[in-house]
């Protein structure tokens, strides 16, 4: 059974949400580890240079390419995709809590819920919300 449009859609935004989540993730991994590395910051403190590393040009790869052809852009996507991304950056804050000072796991193991669970929880109200 062939796919419809939407479904198409649908898959290519995936796809390129995955891409795209990949940069911005590997932008937010690198300023983390780099910050818990050098400077052996507070892991919170990490996860916050990572995020603000990482939202701009996370808005601007997904406003440009992801959801290119969905929905508006402008105003009002900007401050919806702040709306998202402010409870990510609580989400990987709460990871870094978990695994790297409740469970005092390796600092290395925080980026795993980060680079699987946090993007699949967003990308459902990004495409339905932000970029609507």
């Amino acid at each position: 059974m062939e796919p419809t449009r939407r479904q198409q859609e649908l898959i290519w935004q995936l796809a390129r949400y995955g891409v795209n989540g990949a940069i911005v993730t590997s932008l937010y991994t690198a300023v983390f580890v780099g910050l818990d590395s050098f400077t052996h910051a507070a892991l919170q403190l990490c996860n916050l240079g990572g995020f603000a590393a990482a939202v701009g040009v996370g808005y601007q790869l997904h406003s440009r390419v992801t959801f290119r052809d969905h929905g508006g852009r402008g105003r009002g996507s900007q401050l919806r995709f702040l709306a998202v991304s402010v409870p990510s950056l609580f989400l990987n804050g709460f990871w870094a809590w978990l695994l790297g000072t409740w469970a005092q796991l390796p600092h290395w193991t925080v980026q795993l819920p980060i680079w699987f669970m946090t993007p699949l929880l967003t990308f459902a109200v990004q495409r339905w919300w932000v970029f609507r």
